[in-house]
Order: C-alpha cells, then sequence, then structure tokens
C-alpha cells in the first residue's frame, strides 16, 4: 500500500510538473515585448538597446517579437516616469535605461517615481570618458593640456545628470574655468554639438566613446580622450579601468599636474567618488513596472543572464561598441539601488547646491 501511495504521489508531481512548466514557459508566447529605451535614437542607449533587442528573444520561454520604443527627454526621466506610471504591468514593457540616480537622491521633481519602486531585471557596467576638442586654444594635445584654456563650453543633459557631473566635477577639481551648457535631450545631440564646436567638452559612457565618438571626432582629429574615471574598491583604493588602455584615468591625470602624492579632496572630489562609484557600477539598467507578473520577472533575468553567455550576442555588442562589458543581477543591483538611500545629508546638500549653479 506504502508503495502505491508513493507511485500514485510520485505520478501526480510529475504530471505536475509536466503542467507548470509548459505555463511557465508559455508567459511570452505570441506576445510582444516593447524594450522602452530613455533616450532618442542614435545614442549610446540606444545602439545598445537595440543589439539587445535582436537578441533577447532568443532566450525567453515562448520567443516573444521584440520592438524598440525610444522615450527621450528630462535627462532619461520621461521614459521612466513612463515606465513606472503609465506602463502597463503586464510584463510586456520592459525598459532599457541610462538611469540617472542623482535625481533620486536629490528627490529632483522631474523623476516622479524611485528606481526603488521598479522590479530590478539587470544591469551592465561600464567606464565613463571626457572628451573634448583638440582646437581649444592654446591647443590640447593631452587631457592636462585643459588647465592651460578657459572659456570654452561644456555640453551635457540636464544639471543633475551624472553625465554633466562627470565633466563639470573632474573640472572644477583641476581648477580650471569654462561655461555649462545643459540641457541637450540626449548624448547624440551633445556629439554633435562637439563636432559643430557649438560646445567644446562632453562625457559619454565608453560605448558610446568608442562606437560614435572615436569614429566620427578622434580618427578625424577633431577631438581626444581627456580622461575616464577610476575604478574605486570596497576599500577605497583607485586603479585606472584596464579597459580603457588608451585615455588616462583621472587620477593619472590630477597627479600629473598636482604632484605624484597629490589627492583630490572636499566636497567636489566626494561628489565625484560617488557619482563615479555608483555608474562605473551600474551604467545602464532594465527594469519591468512595479507589479509585474512573477513569470515575466523570473524570464526576463534569467535572459539577461543567458544571452551575456550567448556568443552571438556577445560579438556583436563587441563589435558595435568595442567593448564587452560586465552583466549585474540579483543582490548587487538591488543592493546598489538601495544604497541611494544612505548617502550623507551633507553631501546630498552640497550636490544639490551644485547642481542649482550648474543650471544657472
Amino acid at each position: 500500500m506504502r508503495r502505491s501511495v508513493l507511485a500514485l504521489f510520485g505520478a501526480v508531481a510529475v504530471s505536475a510538473i509536466a503542467i507548470a512548466a509548459p505555463a511557465s514557459a508559455q508567459f511570452y508566447k505570441g506576445k510582444t515585448l516593447t524594450l522602452l529605451i530613455n533616450y532618442p535614437p542614435g545614442g549610446p542607449t540606444d545602439i545598445e538597446g537595440r543589439i539587445i533587442a535582436r537578441h533577447i528573444a532568443n532566450h525567453i520561454p515562448g520567443a516573444p517579437t521584440v520592438i524598440v520604443k525610444n522615450m527621450g527627454g528630462a535627462s532619461g526621466n520621461l521614459g521612466a516616469n513612463f515606465l513606472g506610471e503609465s506602463a502597463a504591468k503586464d510584463g510586456l514593457t520592459l525598459g532599457f535605461f541610462t538611469w540617472n540616480p542623482m535625481d533620486q537622491v536629490l528627490g529632483s521633481e522631474g523623476l516622479r517615481v524611485k528606481y526603488n519602486d521598479f522590479v530590478f531585471i539587470a544591469g551592465v557596467q561600464q567606464p565613463s570618458v571626457v572628451y573634448g576638442r583638440k582646437d581649444i586654444k592654446p591647443g590640447i594635445t593631452r587631457g592636462a593640456d585643459i588647465v592651460k584654456a578657459s572659456g570654452f563650453r561644456v555640453g551635457g543633459l540636464g544639471p543633475t545628470s551624472t553625465q554633466m557631473l562627470y565633466a563639470a566635477l573632474s573640472l572644477d577639481l583641476l581648477g580650471v574655468k569654462y561655461s555649462a551648457v545643459a540641457g541637450y535631450k540626449g548624448l547624440k545631440e551633445v556629439e554633435t554639438a562637439v563636432l559643430q564646436n557649438e560646445v567644446q567638452v562632453s562625457n559619454s559612457s565608453l560605448p558610446g566613446f568608442r562606437a560614435s565618438i572615436d569614429p566620427t571626432m578622434i580618427k578625424t582629429g577633431v577631438a581626444i580622450g581627456y580622461w575616464h574615471f577610476d575604478i574605486e574598491d570596497a576599500a577605497g583604493n583607485f586603479a585606472p579601468s584596464p579597459v580603457v588602455p588608451d585615455v588616462p584615468s583621472f587620477l593619472q591625470v590630477y597627479k600629473e599636474l598636482k604632484g605624484k602624492d597629490a589627492m583630490p579632496s572636499g566636497p567636489q572630489w566626494e561628489a565625484l567618488r560617488l557619482v563615479a562609484k555608483i555608474m562605473n557600477s551600474m551604467f545602464r539598467t532594465s527594469f519591468l513596472p512595479p507589479g509585474s507578473p512573477a513569470e515575466a520577472v523570473k524570464d526576463t533575468r534569467a535572459a539577461f543572464v543567458a544571452m551575456w553567455k550567448d556568443e552571438a550576442f556577445l560579438s556583436e555588442y563587441e563589435r558595435t561598441v568595442r567593448y564587452r562589458a560586465g552583466l549585474v543581477t540579483g543582490d548587487d543591483g538591488q543592493t546598489l539601488i538601495a544604497d541611494l538611500g544612505k548617502i550623507k545629508p551633507e553631501l546630498v546638500a552640497f550636490i544639490r547646491d551644485y547642481t542649482d549653479k550648474i543650471g544657472k
């Protein structure tokens, strides 16, 4: 009798698994998944997002049709607000963002949702590069030459964007005089402004630098990479990023100018450290709307992990942006987002005052 019961139990269990597995596997079958990109077409976020859109369905059970929707504006906040406030909570809208954590830290009115409220799916690690024109008087042949210049313009997104903060804070720490021009809709527009000499200096993620700026400005002799931002480990030690060997790190430039043992200090340095640590750890982010179905969360998280092991995807990604980025998953991404609420109030106050000045 006992064997019969166990046998029956086993048969029921196998039957349940057989029924449950296809149901989960078919969540996306016959459906269309929209990849929402929070910057306009042609920029770095869009370039990477479209590569992901071409491959991710291969790793989602049910193989949905994937389409791309660009929603640029407000330093990426337009797309983020849409995902949090208006997108259906049905698992069919997946955000792929260059996120703007400083807006959450500062409580900016432009970001009406918190990143903590989204369902985190995956993140992408990327360094950032400050670049600029070589013809800024008296002439720029390496990053350290910028201290000889003055009166040039730094172009960027909104005053609170990490992209603008990267460039502005690093230039201030070097004691350079410049004016800030914020408010560009996307980085492609910023690149065009640099190319047309409307502004002379800006900042981009490494894939944007490799895929777009390098062929149009570096190889043509218009611009050079000034510096990238050092990687800080858990013990507070800094090192140049190994994936940007052709561009010096900020601290290398700083020490070249100030002395080999010199180190920046003060609130500007602490603000730059904060921005660099967050964005070096996770530059791009992928989210589902709050309250999305558990099946969608499970399938899309697994899809990113599988895609980052897929040589077809990695080859196209590396061929296009000339950089093989690291993937951030699960607890690491959730922890980084949660840490946004643990920043010292005095540093938050400094950054708020600093961004107010950029916006004027």
